[in-house]
C-alpha cells in the first residue's frame, strides 16, 4: 500500500515530468530476470460451449523447450474471479506446474486468497493437453502463439512525443507500424467454467506468486492490458506497489492513474477539462479489475468494457482512453487465436 508521504512525493514529481521509455508487458523488474513470471494478458468472454465462460492468461515472452521452460515450477499463478462489491467472494484458482510442464489446479472458496497458499485440488493435467477437472472445468495449459497486437515503431515515437510536451495523432499512420508480437509465443493457462459456478457480475484480475528462500511473495498482479504500462508512469516504485497489491488497494493508485491521463490528455488538447476527465479514467479502470456479466458478449473498447475477447483491439482502447480522443494505433489484426477451445493456437517448442 502505498503511504500518503510517497504518493505526495511521486505525483509532485510526476504530473509535470517528460515520460521515461519502457518495454510492453514487462511491468515487474523480477519478471524481467525471470521471464517464466511475466505476466502478459488476460482475457474474459463467452466460450464456444454453451453456458460456459473462457478465462485465458497468458505468460512468459520467451517460452523454451524443456523443463521449467515455459512456467516456473516455484511459481503459483492464479486467475481471481471476485463476486462481491469488496472483492472477497468468490474464488480463486491456482495452477501448480512441475518442471515438464504438468500442472495440478487449486481452487480456493474466496477471490482474495492467501500468497502462497492452495484450497482444494481439482485434479491434473499434462502439459499442451485437454483435461477437465471434477467439478466440470475443462483446462488447457501449454506454449502459443502470442495473440496480443501491438505497433512498437507508433508507440515509441508517441512516447517521444509526449515527453516533449505534445501529440501529433499522424504518429500512428505515418510511423510505418509494425506488430512486435507477430512471431512470438507465450505460456498460456485456458479454463472454460460452467456459468453456474460463476455470479451474474464477477470481476477478474490475475497475479503470480513466487517462493524464494521458503517465503512466498505476490510478485505481479494485472487485470486491464497495459494498466502499470501506460497508467503508472513507467515508474518502478509504483510498479512494485501495484504488483503487490489487490484490487482492495485500488484508491492507493487512483490519483496516480488521474494524473498520468491528465497529462496525457493535456498534451493532446482533447479536453476541456484535462483534471476531470483524468477523474473519470481512474474511476473506470481503477480497481484494476476485468468486469464481466456472464453470458454477455465480450468487448474491450475505450467506450465499453465487457470482458475482454482475443479479438479486441485493447491497445487501441487504452491510448484512447490516455489521450482522451478515438485512437487507432493502425495495425490490421493476424487474429492469432482460435474459434474454438483452446482458443489460443498451440505451438511446439524447439
Amino acid at each position: 500500500m502505498l503511504k500518503k508521504t510517497l504518493l505526495a512525493a511521486i505525483l509532485s514529481s510526476l504530473i509535470f515530468s517528460p515520460l521515461a521509455s519502457a518495454s510492453h508487458h514487462f511491468e515487474s523488474a523480477q519478471a524481467i530476470k525471470i521471464p517464466t513470471l511475466n505476466q502478459l494478458d488476460n482475457f474474459v468472454f463467452p466460450a464456444t460451449t454453451k453456458g460456459y465462460t473462457a478465462i485465458v492468461m497468458t505468460i512468459n515472452h520467451t517460452p523454451k523447450a524443456g523443463a521449467g521452460g515455459i512456467f516456473n515450477p516455484d511459481a503459483l499463478y492464479n486467475i481471481h474471479i471476485a463476486e462481491s462489491a469488496d472483492y472477497k467472494q468468490g474464488k480463486t484458482f491456482s495452477f501448480k506446474f512441475d518442471p515438464q510442464g504438468n500442472v495440478t489446479v487449486y481452487q480456493e472458496a474466496t477471490a482474495d486468497s492467501t500468497v502462497g497458499v492452495t484450497g482444494e485440488s481439482l485434479g491434473s493435467g499434462k502439459a499442451n493437453s485437454t483435461t477437465t477437472l471434477s467439478n466440470g472445468i475443462k483446462l488447457w495449459t501449454g506454449s502459443a502463439q502470442d495473440p496480443f497486437v501491438g505497433n512498437s515503431p507508433g508507440l515509441h515515437r508517441f512516447r517521444t512525443q509526449l515527453a516533449e510536451g505534445k501529440y501529433d495523432p499522424a504518429v500512428w499512420t505515418s510511423s510505418k507500424g509494425k506488430n512486435i508480437f507477430a512471431a512470438r509465443n507465450c505460456g498460456a493457462i485456458v479454463l472454460e467454467v460452467p456459468n453456474s459456478l460463476l455470479a451474474k457480475n464477477i470481476s477478474v484480475y490475475m497475479t503470480t506468486d513466487f517462493q524464494s528462500n521458503d517465503a512466498w511473495k505476490q510478485v505481479q498482479y494485472s487485470a486491464n492490458p497495459l494498466f502499470s504500462h501506460a497508467l503508472l508512469f513507467e515508474n518502478a516504485a509504483l510498479k512494485r506497489e501495484h504488483d503487490a497489491s489487490r484490487p482492495q488497494n485500488g484508491d492507493d493508485i487512483k490519483p496516480i492513474v488521474s494524473a498520468r491521463v491528465t497529462r496525457a490528455s493535456a498534451v493532446a488538447h482533447s479536453q476541456k477539462d484535462p483534471v476531470a476527465y483524468g477523474d473519470k479514467v481512474a474511476n473506470m479502470l481503477v480497481p484494476d479489475v476485468l468486469t464481466y456479466q456472464v453470458g454477455e458478449k465480450a468487448i474491450y473498447t475505450a467506450e465499453k468494457r465487457n470482458g475482454r475477447s482475443l479479438d479486441d483491439d485493447a491497445m487501441s482502447a487504452m491510448l484512447s482512453l490516455l489521450i482522451g480522443q478515438p485512437t487507432d494505433q493502425a495495425l490490421a489484426n493476424p487474429k492469432r487465436y482460435s474459434q474454438s477451445f483452446p482458443y489460443v493456437v498451440p505451438v511446439t517448442l524447439q
